[in-house]
């Protein structure tokens, strides 16, 4: 809600709204995989690296810090309160975060020094609303959730960074240079368009 705006008028705008908002949420839960919909969750799909996550539960008291830790590779332990959505989100986001690190750092790497592109750093965070960026500085910035897409996406979002680093806008020569590296170029982009349903929507 923007700071100005007068709270007391949200009900009535929301109440305005509630037909189109059940159709788009309802749109969103019909396209969105069974595994992904899931709560409390007990696995995690991770496409990107071909496995899946067992989630084992350690119920703590309510209030008390939810805290993610992998077990092994295919296990993460999550104690938390599965009433507190928010909480647990969040203390997967962390885990993910790390394992993110340990598979995607690697690979842009790799995919840079086999098409002579280069970079600064690399951050893996969780942005709300792209898969990644990369600034004029050469840090290029990955989402997490990658992790749940195919690899051949997850090369795609990587290529397309590292083009960033030759061209920070979208000209026609970044777009002429990603096709060079990636000739699946335009396909790729159209299903990473509508990838988000694979990541779990909490």
């Amino acid at each position: 809600i923007p700071g100005r705006f007068a709270r007391r008028d949200v009900p009535a705008i929301v109440e305005a709204h509630r037909d189109w908002a059940e159709s788009a949420l309802a749109e969103l839960e019909s396209r969105t995989p069974e595994a992904c919909r899931a709560w409390p969750p007990h696995t995690l799909e991770l496409a990107a690296v071909a496995r899946r996550v067992a989630v084992r539960w350690r119920e703590v008291e309510q209030g008390a810090r939810a805290r993610a830790r992998w077990l092994d590779p295919e296990t993460l332990e999550l104690a938390a309160d599965p009433r507190d959505r928010a909480a647990v989100a969040s203390a997967v986001a962390e885990a993910l975060k790390g394992e993110g690190r340990r598979v995607l750092v690697p690979r842009l790497a790799a995919l840079a020094a086999r098409h002579g592109l280069g970079f600064a750093r690399v951050a893996v965070r969780g942005q709300r609303s792209v898969w990644g960026s990369c600034a004029s500085s050469g840090t290029v910035s990955l989402n997490y959730k990658l992790l749940f897409l195919r690899p051949a996406l997850v090369d795609y979002v990587l290529l397309h960074e590292l083009a960033h680093t030759r061209h920070l806008d979208h000209s026609a020569a970044f777009w002429s240079l990603l096709r060079q590296i990636e000739p699946d170029t335009p396909a790729l982009d159209a299903e990473l368009r509508g990838a988000g349903v694979q990541v779990p929507p909490w």
